[in-house]
């Protein structure tokens, strides 16, 4: 999407408010390609028994859509939805490398984006940070995260996150990892009633093109 068109979407949706939110993020994005510290929790989800409370829409005309390749999307896009590919960036080269989209509706607007991973080269399209995940032993991961501002505070990362749990479960997954930014109070508080246990944290430093990262693994505590 260009940055026109992006521009005429946040104003449509959200007017002179939502143009200088979008426009203030911009700005803060270009501010962190020069330096950027960050630090993000290791979890893991145990696949065996997924909690079942989250299992029902918590808005009026929420439809979730798993979309596996760009057919999917297309189908989605002819049936009047909105084409998720043009408003969350990187979406179609995600799909092309495997990444599975887990696309939130309200009444065919879309509220809500995820995304599952079961290859390394899907995990890469959406999380790059330098953590190990054992694909050829039934374990996936999940991330990448993003609900239109209108959205948020409603509950839908939780049901999402039900259905990106039960997904991985149906295709015979034992584990599901994820990274998630330490100051993202939002997504921890949405993972947090699925029990996962924090097993370790990365932190990464980057100053123009160069990048550090340092990871530690907690140890497991007696009911772990």
């Amino acid at each position: 999407m260009s940055l026109f068109a992006r521009a005429h979407k946040l104003w449509v949706d959200g007017g002179p408010t939502g143009l200088l939110q979008g426009l203030s993020r911009f700005i803060e994005s270009f501010a962190h390609y020069v330096f950027l510290r960050r630090e993000f929790l290791l979890h893991e989800f145990a696949l065996s028994s997924v909690d079942d409370r989250y299992s029902t829409p918590p808005v009026d005309g929420l439809d979730v859509h798993i979309v596996e390749c760009n057919e999917d999307a297309d189908r989605l896009v002819e049936r009047g939805l909105d084409d998720f590919r043009a408003i969350v960036p990187a979406a179609t080269h995600r799909v092309e490398c495997g990444a599975v989209a887990f696309c939130a509706y309200v009444q065919g607007i879309l509220a809500h984006v995820a995304w599952i991973a079961l290859t390394q080269r899907a995990k890469d399209s959406f999380d790059n940070l330098d953590y190990e995940v054992r694909f050829g032993e039934r374990e996936g991961c999940s991330g990448g995260s993003w609900t239109y501002p209108s959205f948020r505070g409603r509950g839908i990362y939780r049901h999402v996150m039900w259905h990106r749990l039960q997904y991985l479960s149906r295709k015979g997954f034992l584990v599901c990892r994820d990274s998630t930014e330490r100051h993202n109070l939002a997504s921890i508080r949405g993972q947090s009633v699925f029990g996962p246990r924090t097993y370790g944290a990365i932190r990464t430093t980057r100053f123009l093109w160069i990048t550090r990262s340092q990871l530690t693994l907690f140890a497991l505590s007696e009911d772990q």
